[in-house]
């Protein structure tokens, strides 16, 4: 069995530590060594984004605050059920998650 990789690292401001592991074709973002999402499994991460915006997606140019970037579940979800016209603004503390989007996940 391959064994899990760390491929980035970072702390949030109030310290915590951050670690984005792999393992074939599976990331996990822990949290001081617990586990806070998976690629496998983000089924609230996708509810989230998708209850979150349905009443905004009634809007003609809705804007939606989406709070931290995680993997990205949320952010498609959103952006799946919201119109085209929309805007979508991320807050996300952590830069290396940013970072890890764009290249590792």
């Amino acid at each position: 069995m391959k064994p899990w990789e760390i491929v980035g690292r970072a702390r949030t401001p109030d310290g915590t530590e951050l670690t984005l592991t792999r393992h074939t074709s599976e990331y996990l973002i822990q949290a001081n060594g617990q586990s806070l999402m998976s690629s496998r499994m983000h089924g609230s991460e996708d509810s989230l984004g998708t209850l979150g915006c349905r009443r905004a997606s009634l809007s003609a140019h809705p804007c939606v605050l989406v709070g931290g970037l995680g993997m990205g579940f949320t952010l498609r979800a959103a952006l799946d059920t919201l119109p085209a016209s929309a805007t979508v603004i991320v807050a996300e503390l952590v830069s290396a998650v940013v970072e890890w989007n764009r290249g590792e996940l």
